[in-house]
Formats: structure tokens, C-alpha cells, sequence
């Protein structure tokens, strides 16, 4: 609602007396308010015009607020109410009186005499409103608010109502058209926002899957080099381990078997038992490597003795204190998540051995009904996450578990800090039996 306006000259004089030139000003003014598209103008325009139509000197136009209970005036004429005057008072009640008997019976309401009129109340502060005219503003056959004009020189007669009757349609259908284009508008702002956020979304996730496509292709890359160096290592040992002492046992056979041709029985029996004990040797550097590729006891006993096992191992090639605890009763999970948990103790032990320069590491499982937690925490140096993960073989290690952590369906998290260690920690919803 425009609080005030300023004046605005209709050009034309209107004849009560010439019926065709009142129509031909009707026909001018209906065609200059179908013009306009925003609710403002159109009210504006429109008072402006029955003030002019009418010689009347005050006016306003009000419509039904939209619980039905209030007539709310949208805009005022004649008069320049103060802000606190205008907030206080342009919601009218919608109960019998003068202004709202129009939308309450849908029908004109002429006084000569406003303020002797019994239906008449005004607020303190408004101007004394003496002759008056009030018609209904109907879209549907159902009033959607009304046109009030107040104080010309002489009584409004029937001729004052019907003009402003017949106006009051056009005006009616030009407010509807104004809230139509209204809506519409703001129907077209909240999609094309709603396009805007979606297409940000659309080109973030776009740059995401980018982004994480390249990290898998360079997690990959870097397995495939882990994979090649874990294969070496495996023939390195096989050749310079378990070849070596199957050539030292084939050599003792040799040797019993020409010591037995000359009948030399004691010979027999030390070339034989050297032989046995490099086989047996040969089947424990086996169980070794069979081991570091796949415990058996993760499938026979599960998680927590396999992680035992491998950290007195840890403990007695690095010298590091290892030790492994759990909380809550331990149980069986699915393969997938026992030899994922595994693997990604296995990294973060070697993270220790490589960078964190610790003399103690814990490993803490949690068995809890609908997770386990397991964290593996270290007192070395610390660092700046941030900084660490941007380098070679540690960024590629702690992908790595990240990875592991979300192909079973958990979540890892690191915490570290400089001169405070590090704590890795794994969860993985599961169901306990």
C-alpha cells in the first residue's frame, strides 16, 4: 500500500448529462488499467480514477485479507495518513459499519451524512468523512474487497453508484489479472532459483565425482605399484629365503644319499636330520608369507585374535609397544568387514612405523549393538592433517583407508595434532547376533 500519492489529472470532464460521453470515458479508463500488470498500479490508477469519475475529494481501495476476517486497505487518496496512523488503523474490521457493509452484503452503501450515519466509525486522527459511497469489488460473483469515495460537494445519487459499479467490474478483474501476474512472478523467481540452486548442486557434485574420480584413478595407480612391490617382496623372499633353504635341503639329501652308498650310517643320520630342519624352515617361512597375505586365523577365530597376533608380530620386528584391547562381548562379523578392519589396522600400523616416530601404539575394539569402533592410537609426533595428506605414500595410505572404511559401509576419521600423536578411528554399523 502506497501511503501516499500524488495527484493525478484525468483528461477529460465528465457530463452527467451525456450518457455516451460517460461510457466513451468508462471504455478509456478500463482500457488504461488493463494495461497495467503490478497490484500497486493498478489500485492507485484505479482511485485516481474514481475519485475523478465520482468528483469526490477523499477515497480508498481495500481488500479482504486473506483469512476473512479484515478489510485491508491497500490504498488511499485525498488523504496522507502518518505511518503510525496508517499501521494502527488500515486493517478494518469486517464486522457491520459504514466501510465494511459493502463487502458484508455485496451490495453499494450510499450516506449523505457520515458522521450522523449510526453505522459510521472512524478513527481518531482520520479526516471527517460527510457524503459517502462504498460499492463491492467481485471476481466469481464473490466480493474480493470494495472501492470506497467520500466527500463531494453533493450526495452521491444512483447515477454515482451505477458508474462505479460499472467500473468496479473492470477494476476487480484488472486486481485479479495483477495478482495472477504477481503469483506468477514469484512462481517464476522461486524456480529459476530453485534452477540456479539445483544447477550449483548439479556442477558441485559434478566436481566432486571429477574430483574423486581422479583420486581413484591415483588410488589405483598406487595399488597397482603396492601390488607390484608386494610381489617382489614375495619373490625376494621366496628366492633369498625359502630357495635358498630348499637348495640347503636338497644338498643334505645329496649328501645322505652318497654317505648311505659308502655305508656311512651316522653321516646318513646327520645329513638327514639337517634336512628336516630346514624343511620344517621352509614351513614356517611358508606359513609366514601365507599369513601376510591372508591370516587363516581371521577366518577360524575372527577379528580380535587375528589383530592380537599381528600386533606381537609388530611388536617384536619394530620394538614398539603393540597391544590390542577390546570393550563390550566381541563377536563374528561378515568377511568383508573382519578383513577390511584388518587391513586397515595393518596401514595405520605402518603409518606408525614409517612417520610417527612413537614407542607406543593401542588398538581399542568396541563391540556395541549396532557398531564397532576400533581405533588405533599412537604417541609419536603428530602433524598438521592437512599438510601430511598432500604427500605421496601417506596420502595415498590414508585414501586408502578412507576407501576400505566406506566399501563396508563405515566411516574413518583421523585426529592429529603436532606433538600429540595420532588417533585413527574406524566405525562400522553392523547388527550384533
Amino acid at each position: 500500500m502506497n501511503e501516499s500519492s500524488e495527484s493525478t489529472t484525468v483528461p477529460f470532464a465528465l457530463d452527467y448529462g451525456a450518457p455516451q460521453d460517460r461510457l466513451r470515458a468508462l471504455y478509456d479508463l478500463a482500457l488504461e488499467i488493463s494495461a497495467l500488470r503490478d497490484l500497486p498500479s493498478v489500485l492507485n490508477t484505479a482511485l485516481e480514477h474514481c475519485l475523478a469519475l465520482t468528483g469526490s475529494e477523499f477515497g480508498f481501495i481495500g481488500l479482504n485479507s486473506s483469512d476473512g476476517r479484515f478489510l485491508d486497505v491497500k490504498a488511499i487518496q485525498g488523504f496522507n495518513p502518518t505511518t503510525e496512523f496508517y499501521m494502527h488503523s488500515h486493517l478494518i474490521p469486517l464486522r457491520p459499519s459504514l466501510f465494511a457493509q459493502a463487502i458484508l452484503d455485496d451490495r453499494p452503501v450510499r450516506s449523505a451524512d457520515a458522521v450522523a450515519d449510526r453505522r459510521y466509525g472512524q478513527p481518531a486522527g482520520h479526516p471527517p468523512v460527510l457524503t459517502f459511497l462504498g460499492v463491492p469489488l467481485r471476481v466469481e460473483r464473490k466480493p474480493i474487497g470494495m472501492i470506497g469515495v467520500a466527500n463531494r460537494s453533493s450526495p452521491y445519487d444512483e447515477s454515482h453508484e451505477q458508474l462505479l459499479m460499472t467500473y468496479a467490474t473492470q477494476v476487480a478483474i484488472a486486481i485479479n489479472n495483477a495478482r495472477l501476474n504477481d503469483a506468477l512472478a514469484e512462481a517464476t523467481r522461486d524456480l529459476e532459483q530453485r534452477v540456479r540452486d539445483r544447477t550449483r548442486e548439479l556442477n558441485d557434485a559434478t566436481n566432486a565425482l571429477a574430483e574423486k574420480a581422479t583420486q581413484l584413478q591415483k588410488l589405483l595407480a598406487e595399488t597397482v605399484t603396492i601390488q607390484e612391490r608386494e610381489r617382489q617382496r614375495i619373490s625376494h623372499d621366496l628366492h633369498d629365503g625359502l630357495n635358498q633353504l630348499l637348495v640347503g635341503a636338497l644338498l643334505e639329501l645329496r649328501s645322505g644319499l652318497e654317505r648311505l652308498n659308502r655305508n656311512e650310517s651316522t653321516g646318513v643320520k646327520t645329513s638327514l636330520k639337517q634336512a628336516s630342519e630346514i624343511i620344517h624352515q621352509v614351513e614356517q617361512e611358508l606359513r609366514q608369507t601365507i599369513f601376510d597375505l591372508r591370516p587363516p586365523m581371521l577366518d577360524s577365530l575372527g577379528l580380535v585374535p587375528s589383530l592380537a597376533r599381528y600386533a606381537k608380530q609388530f611388536e617384536n620386528h619394530t620394538q614398539l609397544s603393540c597391544k590390542v584391547e577390546t570393550n563390550g562381548k566381541p563377536f563374528r562379523m561378515s568377511e568383508s568387514i573382519e578383513i577390511g578392519l584388518y587391513r586397515i589396522m595393518q596401514e595405520a600400523l605402518q603409518n606408525v612405523q614409517s612417520h610417527a616416530r612413537a614407542s607406543n601404539v593401542e588398538i581399542l575394539v568396541a563391540f556395541q549393538e549396532t557398531h564397532v569402533a576400533m581405533t588405533v592410537t599412537d604417541n609419536g609426533c603428530g602433524f598438521v592433517l592437512g599438510e601430511r595428506a598432500g604427500q605421496g605414500d601417506v596420502h595415498f595410505g590414508l585414501m586408502g583407508m578412507h576407501e576400505r572404511a566406506q566399501a563396508i559401509g563405515g566411516m574413518l576419521q583421523m585426529y592429529t595434532s603436532p606433538g600429540h600423536g595420532t588417533m585413527v578411528s574406524t566405525t562400522i554399523p553392523v547388527q550384533s547376533p
